[in-house]
């Protein structure tokens, strides 16, 4: 499994030097980083996550605080792909999933046959260097330079659930794994927050078209201590878009914070 054309859908070939093409000719180069921008109709400009965010993201998941997580995400996967199967990671960011996943249930001897997709350019160019097993491209979730049923399971952490085009990419009964808030996730970062902190709304999980095969509750508490460990959570979140100047100040007085984290990972399979 590998990209395809994003413009024809048509095979990239890949040439002599940082080029892959398509028959029809068109052509993308490879960044430095090793990644392609797969990425159109989107026009010029910052897309998806800011450089400010994935370092953010970045120093905090590196602390270990969602470890317990990733590590069930890949217990998962070794349980539902087979070991010459092909992932794709949806809105993968810097890649702290995919990296885990891709060393821990795969094949080192043998190719990985991983791609990794963000719509970020800054999220993307971190998880080429992380990892040059996993193929990586900046591109959409709702646009996805894959073809047709060509994939046996895809991930998607926190993403948007772009259904159409997971339906378009999986084989016939292929599997896709995807993990989202619990009503109780974060909620002691809130209340450091907000004066009327709120639980996260019930998400549904009859999706048309797939059937669910399991529903896991993961949750657990995480104490972070110090501004800069408390910022790297607070800017990987949305909060950090619509948080007053004054409610941020109420969050950086805190010199501790414990929160709950809370997991749903659903995993369904294509009808």
């Amino acid at each position: 499994m590998d990209f395809c054309c994003p413009i024809c859908r048509l095979p990239l070939i890949e040439e002599e030097g940082r080029i892959k093409k398509c028959a029809v000719g068109h052509s993308f180069d490879r960044a430095k980083a090793g990644y392609y921008n797969l990425l159109i109709g989107q026009g010029s400009g910052t897309h998806g996550d800011n450089r400010e965010m994935v370092e953010a993201r970045r120093d905090f998941l590196t602390r270990g605080h969602y470890l317990p997580l990733a590590e069930h995400i890949s217990r998962l996967i070794s349980i539902h792909l087979a070991p010459e199967g092909s992932l794709i990671d949806l809105g993968a960011g810097e890649g702290y999933y995919t990296d885990l996943v891709e060393r821990t249930v795969f094949d080192r001897d043998g190719s990985s046959n991983v791609l990794a997709l963000d719509i970020s350019k800054d999220a993307i160019k971190h998880l080429a260097k992380r990892n040059q097993r996993i193929s990586t491209a900046v591109a959409s979730s709702y646009d996805i330079p894959v073809a047709d049923a060509s994939v046996d399971l895809a991930l998607l952490v926190f993403s948007p659930l772009a259904l159409s085009e997971i339906r378009r990419i999986l084989r016939p009964r292929a599997k896709f794994i995807m993990v989202f808030p619990d009503e109780m996730h974060l909620f002691g970062l809130k209340s450091a927050i907000y004066k009327t902190p709120y639980k996260n709304k019930p998400e549904p999980t009859d999706i048309e078209g797939f059937t669910l095969l399991t529903d896991d509750k993961l949750s657990y508490e995480i104490t972070l201590r110090g501004r800069e460990e408390i910022e790297s959570l607070f800017m990987m979140t949305p909060y950090a878009y619509r948080t007053s100047k004054e409610d941020k100040e109420r969050l950086y007085s805190n010199d501790v914070i414990t929160t709950e984290v809370a997991f749903r990972i659903l995993v369904y399979q294509k009808s």
